[in-house]
């Protein structure tokens, strides 16, 4: 199955060789941020509420994007590791 291009996965994804050094509690906390999911095979995400993709940058103003980091809404994407 194909994802749309906006959905992705939170950044700082772990490894199967990442998880060999985690603690049992580590683990879970990495599991439930979702820092596992492109490890355990599960779908990317949809962009959080209120966040903007690339797809939408393309149609601002540079004042408007300038507007949209101010108010946090695109610290999604600032933080991917695209």
């Amino acid at each position: 199955m194909t994802y749309p291009t906006t959905w992705a996965y939170p950044p700082g994804q772990l490894t199967g060789q990442d998880t060999k050094a985690l603690t049992p509690h580590e683990y879970v906390n990495a599991e439930e941020s979702g820092l596992l999911d492109q490890y355990l095979g599960r779908p990317p995400r949809p962009p959080a509420e209120g966040q903007l993709t690339r797809t939408d940058l393309k149609h601002m103003t540079p004042q408007q994007i300038v507007d949209a980091q101010e108010a946090g809404r695109l610290d999604t994407l600032l933080a991917s590791d695209d």
